[in-house]
């Protein structure tokens, strides 16, 4: 008995069948977002900037701290002396250590997330990255860490510190069973709890009355009261020894720092807000992956553009 060619094919319910898993394998193979992977990498590079500027903004007010105590001591000498143990930095050297290996830990997340996308051969992290993870498992060991928004609520400094454990996890446990869609699902919150702790830890400055300061915006104004003062005394002691140069380059020199203090703390709040920017644009990121998504590419480029504009303010106080 001869077979019958093409019977199988002229069953609808086959054909509709092997249409849908082409459908399916079309899907997988990434026709729906031809843009995904540059989407992710752009991502990566906004969240790098954005993660430096904030570190630089922490660096920069405890330099500015130093350059305070200095002048303390320069117009305080001859009646105060100096005392070696005098505290001559905001934030001890684990305090930055510890808001630095927060910081690349989120360049890190970001950066693999783009891995993933590019290198289909990637089956899990290599021995180096997940030990990366562990030491940011660490840091909730250390009291540096605790300093971070050690003003918070217990809830709030919970969620942080689950926050930071998620990502640490996330570098040690990472096998390829799940897309970054998905991966980008499951941190939403603890990308959210992290920068919103950041968020806090800048803080707000004083209102006119002196009150309601808190965080490293406070720490910034102050600093810039103090500078002021200072320096209003030194003209005021050594006025009558100035030549009329020296002096009218002390007096210029005024309302050069009211100046500065204000951009410092406009730059500061601008931080603030490329964080909130970036929690943002975390939270669209599931929506790389469709064929158009211009909320979120407009994020991306807002971010990239907010960052380079505040690192240029960071960049012109590290040289004075």
């Amino acid at each position: 008995m001869r077979k019958k060619r093409g019977l199988f094919f002229k069953n609808p319910v086959f054909v509709s069948g092997i249409l849908g898993f082409a459908g399916i394998i079309l899907f997988s193979a990434g026709c729906a977002a031809p843009n995904a992977q540059k989407r992710i990498a752009d991502f990566s590079t906004a969240l790098s900037i954005a993660t430096t500027n904030t570190t630089d903004a922490f660096e920069t007010v405890d330099q500015k701290f130093y350059c305070t105590r200095v002048a303390l001591l320069v117009n305080n000498y001859d009646e105060k002396g100096f005392n070696p143990n005098t505290e001559m930095h905001f934030l001890t050297g684990q305090d930055l250590e510890s808001r630095e290996q927060l910081f690349k830990g989120l360049q890190r997340y970001a950066q693999k997330l783009a891995d993933i996308m590019s290198d289909t051969q990637m089956k899990e992290f290599d021995a180096e990255t997940k030990a990366f993870g562990k030491s940011l498992q660490k840091l909730r060991e250390n009291d540096a860490f605790k300093n971070i928004n050690s003003g918070a609520s217990q809830t709030n400094i919970d969620a942080f510190t689950t926050a930071v454990d998620v990502v640490g996890r996330f570098f040690i446990d990472y096998k390829r069973e799940k897309g970054v869609r998905e991966i980008v699902a499951d941190m939403k919150q603890p990308i959210e709890s992290i920068c919103n702790t950041l968020v806090s830890d800048i803080g707000q400055p004083m209102d006119k009355a002196g009150a309601g300061g808190f965080g490293l915006r406070n720490q910034s104004w102050i600093q810039y009261e103090v500078m002021l003062k200072e320096h209003i005394s030194f003209i005021d002691h050594h006025k009558d020894k100035f030549d009329p140069v020296t002096k009218a380059e002390a007096i210029a020199k005024l309302p050069a720092i009211v100046e500065e203090q204000y951009k410092a703390d406009l730059t500061l709040k601008a931080t603030q807000d490329t964080l909130r920017k970036l929690r943002m644009t975390h939270n669209e990121l599931v929506k790389a992956f469709d064929k158009t998504c211009p909320t979120l590419e407009n994020l991306i480029a807002e971010l990239i553009d907010e960052g380079k504009r505040v690192g240029k303010f960071y960049k012109s106080l590290a040289k004075e």
